[in-house]
């Protein structure tokens, strides 16, 4: 038990086929949530830009810190090897005009791709029309990539973490990714209170 360390498929103590097979499981589980909980609604997430209903960002905040909560505990008592998850690049100008794009299209049509796919299971017909765009745009990008690949690698400073910015190690970035989350947060509901009060 004590040789147990997770990531499990990372270390070998899962088959690629028995990954696959509790992804699967776990991607419908989570398609099942995101359904019972109103999400795959697209007015849930175009409301959070007009700051009328703030349970998307709230619920993705208490996740990550959730998520961060449990990972560090499981690194202190040995039961994950936090060196063995995958962190990618960090390319800064790609990053910025690809967010402003993201962010752009979930305005405009409330879905995020998890959202949409968990919506498309449901039979909505704005869901299916989100994805048709969002692979529309990926087979676009395929194609211009020959033009835009110094773009798209621009700003590279590599696998970047909060602690390396701020120095420390995983317990800094564990803490300051919990402050910046609630201050995300906090900020939001300030944002929502001074906006329905302009309403009144």
């Amino acid at each position: 038990m004590n040789d147990l360390i997770l990531p499990l498929y990372k270390n070998g103590f899962l088959s690629p086929e028995a990954n696959f097979f509790f992804a699967i499981v776990l991607g419908f589980a989570f398609g099942f949530v995101l359904e019972r909980t109103g999400f795959t609604r697209s007015q849930y997430i175009a409301d959070t830009f007009y700051f009328k209903n703030l349970a998307v960002p709230k619920i993705m905040g208490v996740t990550i810190i959730t998520t961060t909560t449990w990972f560090i505990l499981f690194a202190w008592m040995g039961w994950i090897d936090l060196s063995a998850l995958f962190t990618p690049a960090t390319y800064v100008w790609p990053y910025v005009v690809g967010g402003l794009l993201f962010g752009f299209g979930m305005v405009m049509a409330g879905y995020c791709p998890g959202t949409a796919v968990a919506g498309l299971g449901t039979g909505k017909s704005d869901a299916l029309l989100f994805l048709l765009g969002l692979f529309g745009g990926m087979f676009l990008y395929f194609l211009l990539y020959p033009m835009i690949a110094g773009f798209a690698s621009s700003g590279n400073l590599g696998v970047l973490k909060l602690q390396d910015l701020f120095g420390g190690n995983e317990y800094t970035s564990y803490i300051l990714t919990v402050a910046l989350e609630t201050g995300i947060i906090l900020f939001l509901m300030l944002l929502q209170k001074l906006t329905n009060k302009g309403e009144k």
